[in-house]
C-alpha cells in the first residue's frame, strides 16, 4: 500500500522544507522528495507535516478514563486523542486500590487482544500508588487515602498480571522500601520516575543512584528549595538539574508551567532531555465542566475553570484537559518556540525516552509513517498512523 502526501512543508529536526511530496510505502516513510505518481494522494495544501505526537502521560479523554477499566473506555480515550494528533500514548493509572489497578491492567490486556487501536499504545504507565500522602503540596490530586508504602508482594502481583506490559512506574523516592522497589523495577526493565514526592535533593540523588531516571510533570507535585525546621534544603528540582542523565516531562497546557520554567528546563536539559505531555483527564476533548479523575466508581471529583481541571476546593490542579495539538499551540504561539523545537518535545524526545526513536518520533526514511498535518494556525487537518489515514 502506498500513499503520497503532496504540497507538504515537512518539519525536520533542524528546518522546515518548502512544499514537497512525501511517499509512504508499506506503512513506512520511503521518500521525502518524491517526484513520481501514486494512485492514493493526500494534499497537505501547504500545511506542516509533522511526526505524530507521543504522549507519555495521559489518563483519559473523550469522556473516558483508562481506569474505567473497559475496552470501550480505552478505545474512546485513544480515539479522542488521535483526533488531536496523538499517534502513540501510554495509558496511565493513578493511585488507587490494588483491586482497581488490577482491573486497569486486565482491561488493557483484553483491549490489546481485541482492538485495532492497540497499536497506538506503547505499554502501561502506573502513576502510584507508592506516594507520600503526608504532604498536601506533593500529593496533588492523587487520593491521599490510597497512597501507601511500597509493598513487595503487591508489586510482584502487578508485574505478573501485566505480563511485561508495564513499561513505566512512578513513585516517591523518599519512602521506606523504595530501594528494594527500584531494584525490582530495574530487573523488570521498567522505567522509574519520581513523582508526587517531597524528597530532599539528597534523597533524590540516592534515588537516581538506585535507577530512577525521569521526573514526572516536572515542577508540579515535586519538591524544590525550601526550609524545614529552620534548615534549608534543596529538592528534586535542584537534584534533577544537577544530573545530566535524568530526563523530565512538563505539562504543555499553558497553565501548569509558565514560559520561563520551560525555557529554563530546555536550557539546562536540552531538547532531548525534555518531553511535553498532556496529563489529560477524561474531560480532554470534550466540553464537560466537571467529571472524575480516575474510574467512575472510585475516582476524584474535578471541575474545569480557566482552561484547566481542578479539585472542587481549588487546592490543586487535577491533571489537565489538554490535547497534544493544544500543547503544540502553547509551545509555538504562547511560548514562542520554533515548530522544529516543538516537534522534538512532542515526538522525538518522548520516543527517545522510551527507547523507540529508531522507528518513531521524527520524519526520516525508514521510520513508521505516524504523521500529523496541521495548517498555518496549527490546527489538525489529518492524522496518519502506519500509513493509514485516520483523520
Amino acid at each position: 500500500m502506498s500513499l503520497v502526501i503532496k504540497n507538504a512543508r515537512v518539519v525536520l529536526g533542524d528546518r522546515v522544507t518548502e512544499p514537497v511530496s512525501v511517499l509512504i510505502r508499506d506503512s513506512v516513510i520511503s521518500d521525502l522528495d518524491y517526484k513520481g505518481e501514486c494512485e492514493s494522494t493526500l494534499d497537505a495544501e501547504g500545511g506542516y507535516l509533522m511526526a505524530g505526537f507521543i504522549d507519555l502521560h495521559v489518563h483519559g479523554g473523550g469522556g473516558a478514563d483508562f481506569m474505567d477499566a473497559t475496552t470501550e473506555a480505552f478505545e474512546t480515550a485513544i480515539a479522542s486523542h488521535l483526533k488531536h494528533g496523538t499517534t502513540l500514548l501510554y495509558p496511565t493509572a493513578m493511585t488507587a486500590s490494588e483491586e482497581d489497578i488490577s482491573a486497569f491492567i486486565d482491561a488493557y490486556l483484553e483491549f490489546r487482544e481485541k482492538s485495532h487501536y492497540a497499536r497506538m499504545t506503547g505499554g502501561l504507565h502506573l502513576e502510584g500508588p507508592y506516594f507520600s500522602g503526608a504532604n498536601s503540596q506533593s500529593s496533588g490530586a492523587q487520593k491521599k487515602g490510597s497512597m501507601r508504602l511500597p509493598d513487595r508482594e503487591e508489586t510482584e502481583r502487578h508485574l505478573e498480571r501485566a505480563k511485561g506490559n508495564i513499561v513505566r512506574w512512578d513513585a516517591a523516592v523518599e519512602l521506606e522500601g523504595i530501594r528494594e522497589f527500584a531494584e525490582r523495577m530495574k530487573r523488570a526493565g521498567v522505567l522509574m520516575a519520581i513523582a508526587h514526592s517531597d524528597a530532599t535533593a539528597d534523597e533524590a540523588e540516592r534515588g537516581f543512584e538506585w535507577g530512577f531516571s525521569h521526573v514526572t510533570h516536572f515542577y508540579n507535585a515535586v519538591s524544590s528549595h525550601r526550609k524545614r525546621e529552620q534548615t534549608v534544603y534543596g529538592g528534586i528540582v535542584e537534584a534533577t538539574y544537577l544530573d545530566d542523565s535524568v530526563t523530565v516531562e512538563l505539562i504543555g497546557d499553558g497553565c501548569h508551567i509558565p514560559r520561563h520554567e520551560l525555557l529554563l528546563a530546555l536550557k539546562i536539559k536540552g531538547e532531548d532531555g525534555v518531553s511535553v505531555i498532556t496529563d489529560a483527564t477524561r474531560i480532554a476533548g470534550t466540553d464537560m465542566k466537571e467529571g472524575k479523575l480516575g474510574g467512575l466508581k472510585n475516582g476524584s471529583d474535578v471541575i474545569v475553570e480557566d482552561g484547566v481541571a481542578k479539585l472542587p476546593d481549588r487546592t490543586s490542579f487535577a491533571g489537565s484537559i489538554a490535547t497534544m495539538d493544544r500543547c503544540l499551540r502553547t509551545l509555538c504561539t504562547l511560548f514562542g518556540l520554533p515548530i522544529t523545537t516543538a516537534s522534538r518535545l512532542l515526538s522525538l524526545s518522548p520516543a527517545k525516552r522510551m527507547g523507540i526513536s529508531d522507528k518513531k518520533g521524527s520524519i526520516e526514511i525508514g521510520k513508521d509513517a505516524d504523521l500529523v498535518i496541521v495548517d498555518g494556525d496549527l490546527q489538525i487537518k489529518n492524522v496518519i498512523v502506519g500509513g493509514e489515514l485516520f483523520v
